[in-house]
This record gives C-alpha cells, sequence and structure tokens, in this order.
C-alpha cells in the first residue's frame, strides 16, 4: 500500500467507526443481550432485589413481568411488620397501592409513562418501531469507564431518555430522563452494571439511581438483585388493579 493511501484510510478510519445507523446499533445491542431469539423466549420475570436508600433501612422490592405489557412491584421495609406498597401496569391502568391499601389510579400522562417504562418488557431499544417509538443516534461520548454510543429515545407516550450504550460491549450503561413521581417531576440517572445471564440473556443486578427536582430532596438509590427468574408461572389477575383496603386485592 503507497503511504499516501495508507495516510488517506487512517484519517477515514474514526468517521467510519462511528458512522452507524440506529439500527446497526440495536442490532449490536441485541446480540450483546443474548439474540432476539433467548429474548423473546423469555416470556415472564420474578426479580427479587433490595434497595439501599442511604436514609434508613433498606427496601426489599420484588418486580413481576409478563408479556406484553404486564408490571407488578411490591415492596417494604425490611423491618417487622413493614406495610406493603406497591405500584403496577395492565391493560386498563397503571396504579399505585399506597401503605394500608388505598388505591390511587395515574392520570393519563402519567399511565402512558408508565406503560412505556415499567411495562416494557424487554427494553426501549428492542422492536422501537413496533412500539412506535422514536429513536436516533448521537455519536459517541467520552464518559468515565470508556466510550458510550448515545442514542435519543421519545417514546410513544412522550417520554424523553437518553440510553448510552457501552461502545466495546453495547449494553446498556446509563440512562438520564425524566420520572414522574408522587413527589413531582423528578430529574433521573440511571446506571446499569454487573450484567449476568439469565436463560441466555444479560440483565444488569445492579443499578444506581440519582433523583433531584421536583418537591423532595436530592435522593440516590443503589439496588442490588439477588435473583432473577425467568418464565415463572405467573397469573394474569397478579396485574389487575387492586381493590382499595387491602394489600393484596
Amino acid at each position: 500500500m503507497r503511504p499516501g493511501f495508507l495516510t488517506a484510510a487512517l484519517l477515514w478510519a474514526p468517521v467510519l467507526v462511528t458512522a452507524q445507523t440506529v439500527d446497526e446499533v440495536v442490532a449490536r445491542h441485541i446480540t450483546a443481550r443474548g439474540g432476539m431469539d433467548a429474548i423473546t423466549a423469555i416470556q415472564s420475570l420474578k426479580i427479587t432485589r433490595t434497595i439501599a436508600t442511604g436514609i434508613g433501612s433498606n427496601v426489599q422490592v420484588t418486580v413481576y413481568k409478563k408479556r406484553p405489557n404486564l408490571f407488578r412491584a411490591e415492596q417494604r421495609l425490611a423491618t417487622p411488620a413493614a406495610p406493603l406498597t406497591a405500584r403496577g401496569v395492565n391493560a386498563d391502568a397503571a396504579w399505585d397501592m399506597a401503605p394500608g391499601g388505598k388505591i390511587t389510579l395515574r392520570p393519563d400522562a402519567a399511565a402512558a409513562e408508565a406503560r412505556d417504562l415499567d411495562g416494557d418488557f424487554d427494553g426501549l431499544l428492542i422492536n422501537w418501531k413496533a412500539k412506535g417509538h422514536a429513536v436516533s443516534f448521537d455519536g459517541r461520548e467520552s464518559m468515565p469507564g470508556g466510550d458510550a454510543l448515545k442514542l435519543r429515545v421519545k417514546t410513544k407516550g412522550g417520554v424523553e431518555r437518553i440510553i448510552y450504550l457501552d461502545a466495546a460491549t453495547y449494553l446498556d450503561r446509563r440512562h438520564t430522563g425524566t420520572l414522574t413521581l408522587p413527589s413531582g417531576r423528578r430529574d433521573v440517572v440511571i446506571d446499569f452494571s454487573n450484567w449476568q445471564d439469565v436463560n441466555g440473556v444479560k440483565f444488569p443486578f445492579d443499578i444506581n439511581e440519582d433523583r433531584k427536582g421536583g418537591n423532595a430532596p436530592e435522593q440516590s438509590l443503589v439496588v442490588y438483585t439477588e435473583k432473577i427468574e425467568a418464565n415463572v408461572a405467573i397469573d394474569d389477575a397478579l396485574f389487575a388493579t387492586p381493590k382499595s383496603g387491602g394489600e393484596g386485592d
């Protein structure tokens, strides 16, 4: 190869590396997760977690998910006789259960957000076109720990998220955006790590979440996942909107 041609090739190399399309990046992400066949083979999930809040007792959380978009999360403080709280998403509603069993239905905009985020089974990028989302690829960005690929997502319901995929592994490193909580609209930064195989699909077992804004002080949550069980039998009735007054139904 002539020296001049080699120099030209080297000059073009960074452009070729970064000139990826959304479809190419998402395809690499799906492969990194385990491949579409393995991903779609999982029909339900039961996730057991502990959340360290930094302000007292840890919170024990159990998450149930079932295709296509059923979701229920139950949590209670890790103290004797702590009351149960829960939230859920089904085809008809998104709801929250306060201690004592009082049920509050989320308004339409908040319910749409819950379906896009909590009710999403595989992750925002997987099958994003069929879900009605818009995704753009904003190139590479330097981050602690190495470069990341930056994708901007606007969900069908209007939620905006920036997703950073590790440039080497194509797995999620960070999500940023806003989140609607009882305390108001909050800015969130969510970091993912400790990816492990479950039924041939990679899941993050460690999640750090920082929240600020709204009518609440800044909050940092450290989420440790003890167990993820795939394809467990879960009755659809578990996801139904509970009646007020009881801890389960």
